[in-house]
């Protein structure tokens, strides 16, 4: 039987799962998608995703890649994903890629998108995608610090590397905007540390509300020091909305099926 990679973008509401990455109690997004593959194929059907999100984080753009014996199409194999996956996941795009790429590895840019609800009443609405913050914030202020911390620096005082790798990445982009009564915080990066975009939004939220200066903010890049962040922004807020790769892949658009 012969083997093809498949590269797959996921889309996910996180808010009942334990994360992304397989774990042996409870329930992840790895876990569902290995089940379905596996339901479908007949194989165990170990899969790679891009960025590991944590608990209650959401996903536009999560990437996926795998190998499998399916001989038949894609376009039935996404539909087949889509009828047993849970209806808070949904395989977007599915397209078939040279042996040698890998979700993670091959991955050159990642883009987490942070939504903040800025106002006196929390909304049941938003309460699942959004952080609730009741006080004033200024998005200027933020921003100012945003700019801070793009470029190449190490981010130890913000996150956590896997064993044996270093702590330096690559910020390509880091933008604060206001819309209405919503601040949206987008961060492009070349990886991610754990939970550094979590606690990146946390020290945002120390300045856009007064309790650290722009320059305060940059400084921790200087001197890493995790407890000047108070805690982590909370996961519901989070999203994962794109991974970008060297080459222009080519999918098969599943989402009109």
């Amino acid at each position: 039987m012969a083997l093809r990679r498949v590269k797959a973008i996921v889309e996910y509401d996180g808010t009942r799962y334990l994360g992304f990455q397989a774990q042996t109690r409870g329930d992840t997004i790895q876990g569902e998608l290995e089940r379905a593959l596996a339901q479908i194929t007949g194989e165990r059907v170990p899969i790679v995703g891009a960025g590991r999100t944590d608990a209650g984080v959401h996903a536009t753009g999560q990437v996926i890649s795998f190998a499998t014996g399916w001989a038949r199409s894609l376009v039935e194999l996404g539909r087949a994903l889509n009828a047993r996956l849970p209806g808070d996941i949904a395989v977007r795009e599915v397209s078939e890629v040279p042996w040698a790429f890998h979700a993670r590895k091959s991955a050159l840019r990642r883009e987490y998108r942070y939504t903040i609800l800025n106002r006196a009443l929390r909304s049941p609405k938003h309460r699942l995608y959004a952080h609730h913050w009741s006080g004033p914030l200024d998005p200027l202020a933020m921003q100012a610090a945003c700019q801070r911390i793009e470029g190449m620096h190490d981010f130890s005082g913000f996150g956590q590397a896997p064993a044996g790798e270093n702590t330096a990445r690559q910020i390509y982009r880091a933008d604060c905007q206001r819309q209405g009564e919503f601040i949206y915080i987008e961060v492009e990066a070349n990886a991610f540390l754990r939970r550094m975009m979590r606690r990146l939004v946390a020290g945002l939220l120390q300045v856009g509300s007064g309790k650290m200066s722009p320059d305060e903010f940059g400084e921790i890049l200087e001197a890493p020091d995790r407890r000047r962040i108070k805690g982590l922004a909370p996961s519901q807020g989070l999203c994962l909305t794109r991974v970008d790769y060297a080459e222009s892949w080519v999918g098969v658009d599943i989402s009109s099926w």
